[in-house]
This record gives C-alpha cells, structure tokens and sequence, in this order.
C-alpha cells in the first residue's frame, strides 16, 4: 500500500513563492540596471565621439600647465613654495586637521593660514577703510586716511600730526618695514621666466589640497593689497621706478594664475586685476609715470587677456571637474551617472560656453540673457523632469558659473581701457594735450586699438574742459549713458553714512569709465 504524498504547508508554499518572486525581481532590476548602463554608456560614448569630430575635446591633461624647474619659477619663492608642498603624508590626513598643518606637521591649538604668511594682515583693519582709486569717480586714493589707519592700529609709532601726502606716504612706508625683505625676495625672483602654482591636479578634491590652494588665493591678494598701497607711497614720494617693481611683481603673481584651469582661480584673477590697476591708475592721474615706464605697463596689460582664462577655466570645470567626477561614479546607477554626464555636457556646451565669443573678444549682454532665459526655462524649478530626464546635475552647478561672462567683460574692459589711458598719457608726453580723437594713437603709440568688450563696437572717449578725458564701455546695459557711472539705489553716491565718497558701484547701470580727479 502505497503512502500518500505529504503537501508541504501553506508556509512553505509561500516562501517558495516568495523567493521566486524575490528571485525574478532580483533578475528584472538586474537585467533593467545592465540595460540601464549600457544604455547610458553608449549614449555617452556616442556624444562624445559625436563632439570630437567636431574638433572637441574632453580629456582634462590638455588643460594642466606644464610644470618648471623650482629655479625658473616665480612661484617657488618663500613666500610661495610652502603654501602648495603637500607630500603624500599631508594629503593623506582628514579634512579635521586641514587648518592645523605647517609643512605636514600638526600644530594644536592653531587655527586659519599655516602655511604661509599673509602680509594683508600687516594693513589697518578700521572701521573706516581708506577708499582706493576709482577711476570709475574719478577718486584717488587717500594716503592721509592710510597714514590714519595705521596710526589707530600702532599708536606705539604715533608722528606728530599728519597733514600732506609726503608725510603720510613716508609713515605708511615705515609702517611696512615688515614686509621690505619679501618684497625685496619678490623682486629678485620676478627675473625668472616662468610662474606656476604647483596645484596637485591629479588629487584637486583633495581636502587638503583645497585649504592650500584656498590659503593661495589669500596670500596673492593680501600682497596685491600691500604692493598696491606700497607703490602708491613710493610714488608720491617721487621713486616711481621702485613703484613700478611693485606693480611687476603682481603682474608675476597673475602670470601663475591666467593658466590655471579652474574657474574659483580666475576669478581671483578678475580681483587681483582691479587691485593692480589702482596703482597704475593713480600713477596716471598724477602724471607720475615717465615715457618708458608707460610703455612697460602698456605692453604687459596688452597681454592680459582674462577672456580666454577663463574660457579655458570653463573647460576645467567640465573636464577637470565635472567630468573626472563622473568618470569615477559619481552617480549610481552607473548608467545614470553616464546620463547625467552627458545631458550636464551638452547643457554646458549649449548654454554656458556661447556668452563669450573668444574668436570675436566680445561678451554681449543679450545674448547672454537669452541663455539665462534658455536655461531657465528648460532646467531650474523642474525637480521632477530633472530626475526623469537626468538634469539634476545640470541644474545644480551650471547656474553657479552662469554670471561669470558679466564679471569677465567688466574686468576686462577695465584692463583695456587702463592699457589705453597709459596710450593716452603716452600721447600726451608727446604732444602736450591728449589727442582729439582715439584714432590718433594707432599705430605710433597703440598697434590696434581694442573694441568695446560689449557690443564690438568702438570705445567712446571725449576731452574734457580741465584737460583731461572720459573713457568709457557702454556697459551691462548697453546703452551709451555718456560716460555716467551708476550706483546701487539703496546706497546713492555720496550718502555712505561712514565716509564721503560714492557707494557701491552698480556694474549693470550705466558705463564703465575711466576718468580722473577733476583740476590734475
């Protein structure tokens, strides 16, 4: 007699049930993630090959400066070559102790720059801060109100009163004896021919690697700061040949940072060219520079070109950046990832790289509020088609690069019309009087006048009644406002409660000038 089969329970039934059913999901997400990744890998694969038969190229080697000896480099300097010396034992250590390293080795109890000395923090910090030139007021900068800073912050060197330029220009100069010796290093070292920030790029995301090339940016400008306050004091005290060393070794300072292909260094750069030319500028309203001198300055802002800096900076954001980032997972799933960096590339090439036309030297306004609007409309405030399209990426960092075409044609165009104002004074020497017309100075005193950054156009410029000249941008706005510089609304010129003197220039109203105080 045979024994009837025994039926498994109602339990077992139901974990076979559910473990096939387990097992066909694991099998569907399995199959839907390689599909998945196949799909986004070869959508990649074919942009990009789509791209680099266009003449396009993504791979982030081609963007890195090439390295030079330390006995050529500027950079390699005391004051410099710490800042960026991170051996492996550094760059290994947690993002804690980031701020607490000397050359490698902890310091407790310290906090902010270690590795190198910033000499900004050797000015007066007041609460009255002396207001540097601006052409854009016609203002020069006020020696008496340095002198006067530095007096609230060192009363141990309090002088008798002090009352004329000469006198506050002598106290300043005492008052930064401290920083004689690096600058003298700094003069010595501007005769080697290359300078180059020894940035590791390879471990760029780095945390250590990021406070250093941070405390860079701070020691660089902190030094055009002192530099420009220094050769403003020798020249009024008629040493314009020591001011003009001064001037050179910024001008070194940004010749390691015009190649550096990150966007965060060029815009340090679009500051620092400000600060350098507030010395330049003073030195021309005061009719201190001589023949020669003019023409140095003259020759090195005609090379200054901040437009293509950062074109090639854009390019290291994408490739350096972004796309080093994806390369390496950025996203999961793998597929995903490849997606989000193919849509964040096209977008950048769509939307971002167009607002500067390298080839033509000209960043319109429009133009690029059209591809504010273009961007707009087809990312920001769309969380879900984001996700289902694979935008999140795009519409998270392109808008934090979005606004850098505004601040490259401002300072550029500030480069360009101080490198003509030397052409001007050049001029002047010459004949005596400025001339009529900007034409006049091509080709004996400029090879080829520069256009308007803005709209291609010619640069305005007129004589004024005292002598002297406007020079002018029609500025963000476009419109020839005859040589008007505007101001914020909520801060109108001359109503800064702590100081006489214009308030925050408005870069989006009005022109850009260049113009001196009235009677010079």
């Amino acid at each position: 007699m045979e024994t009837p089969p025994v039926k498994p329970s109602a339990l077992k039934i139901f974990c076979r049930k559910a473990l096939f059913a387990l097992a066909v999901l694991v099998t569907l997400a399995a199959g839907f993630l390689a599909e998945e990744h196949w799909r986004g890998a070869s959508a990649w694969r074919n942009y990009k090959r789509e791209m680099e038969a266009k003449g396009e190229h993504f791979d982030a080697a081609r963007l890195i400066p090439p390295q030079v000896p330390d006995d050529q480099n500027f950079a390699m300097t005391p004051l410099f070559a710490p800042i960026l010396n991170l051996p492996p034992e550094v760059l290994s250590l947690p993002a804690a102790h980031v701020t607490n390293t000397v050359n490698g080795l902890r310091k407790e109890g310290v906090a902010g720059n270690q590795r190198g000395t910033n000499l900004g923090s050797l000015l007066p910090n007041t609460v009255i801060q002396p207001r540097r030139f601006s052409w854009q007021y016609g203002l020069a900068d006020d020696l008496l109100l340095w002198a006067a800073g530095f007096k609230g912050t060192n009363s141990a060197t309090l002088p008798a009163e002090i009352t004329d330029p000469v006198q506050a220009a002598s106290f300043i100069l005492d008052n930064l004896k401290a920083c004689e010796p690096t600058l003298a290093e700094l003069q010595s070292a501007s005769a080697r021919p290359s300078c180059r920030f020894n940035i590791p790029y390879e471990v760029w995301d780095n945390p250590q690697a990021i406070s250093a090339l941070l405390e860079s940016f701070v020691i660089i400008k902190g030094l055009d700061r002192v530099l420009t306050l220094h050769a403003e004091a020798e020249m009024v005290l008629g040493r314009t040949d020591q001011a003009l060393k001064d001037i050179q070794v910024m001008f070194r300072a940004d010749d390691g940072l015009k190649d550096e292909p990150l966007l965060i260094s060029q815009l340090v750069r679009l500051a620092g060219a400000s600060i350098i030319l507030e010395s330049v500028g003073e030195g021309l309203a005061e009719h201190r520079w001589s023949e020669a001198q003019l023409q140095v300055l003259q020759d090195r802002l005609s090379k200054t070109d901040l437009i293509a800096s950062t074109v090639q900076a854009l390019y290291g954001e994408r490739d350096l950046c972004c796309n080093r980032k994806f390369d390496q997972g950025y996203i999961w799933p793998r597929g995903w990832n490849r997606l989000e960096q193919l849509n964040l590339n096209r977008a950048f090439n769509q939307t971002v790289l167009p607002r500067i036309d390298l080839a033509g030297r000209e960043i319109s306004p429009s133009f690029t509020h059209s591809m504010n609007l273009a961007f707009h409309q087809s990312y920001e405030g769309k969380a879900f088609s984001a996700l289902l399209h694979h935008n999140i990426m795009a519409s998270m960092m392109l808008p934090a690069i979005s606004g850098v075409g505004e601040k490259v044609a401002f300072a550029q165009s500030e480069v360009d019309l101080a490198m003509l104002a030397c052409a001007l004074e050049r001029y002047r020497l010459a004949q005596g009087q400025y001339p009529e017309e900007l034409a006049a100075l091509a080709p004996r005193f400029v090879a080829v006048l520069p256009h308007d950054i803005i709209n291609g156009q010619p640069l305005k410029y007129r004589r004024t009644e005292d002598g002297r000249f406007v020079l002018y941008s029609v500025g963000w706005n476009e419109k020839d406002d005859g040589g008007v510089v505007a101001t914020a609304k909520t801060n109108p010129i001359g109503k800064d409660p702590r100081k006489n003197v214009p308030a925050r220039h408005d870069t989006r109203q009005g022109d850009w000038v260049w113009q001196y105080p009235g009677g010079n």
